[in-house]
């Protein structure tokens, strides 16, 4: 199967929409982000899309991009994540980030 149509299935699956939203304004963006993130990555390897979404909403509280944890929450839900592991998930970036980043989370 061709990566586009891998990153439309894992978009749809996670986020319900076959592509992103920025592919409106910067269509050949979207289609390299989708391709690697969604067409790609996210097929490689033992991980399950459960624990994919919970190691995402991590990194995403790590590095601050607090735009994207809202999409991300819903697509742990979306894969079958129960509220308290995504609970669970920011509290285990706690002692590693600290607690003024972490009180930052929705």
């Amino acid at each position: 199967m061709e990566r586009m149509e891998l990153a439309s299935q894992k978009l749809s699956q996670r986020f319900g929409i076959r592509y992103s939203s920025i592919a409106e304004t910067e269509p050949d963006f979207a289609m390299i982000r989708d391709c690697l993130i969604h067409g790609e990555i996210a097929w490689r390897g033992t991980l399950n899309d459960r624990t994919r979404e919970l190691v995402t909403l991590a990194v995403l509280t790590a590095s601050q991009t607090l735009d994207e944890l809202r999409p991300h929450v819903q697509a742990a839900l979306n894969t079958g994540a129960p509220p308290v592991e995504i609970k669970e998930t920011f509290y285990q970036c706690v002692p590693y980030i600290g607690f003024p980043k972490t009180e930052k989370v929705p």
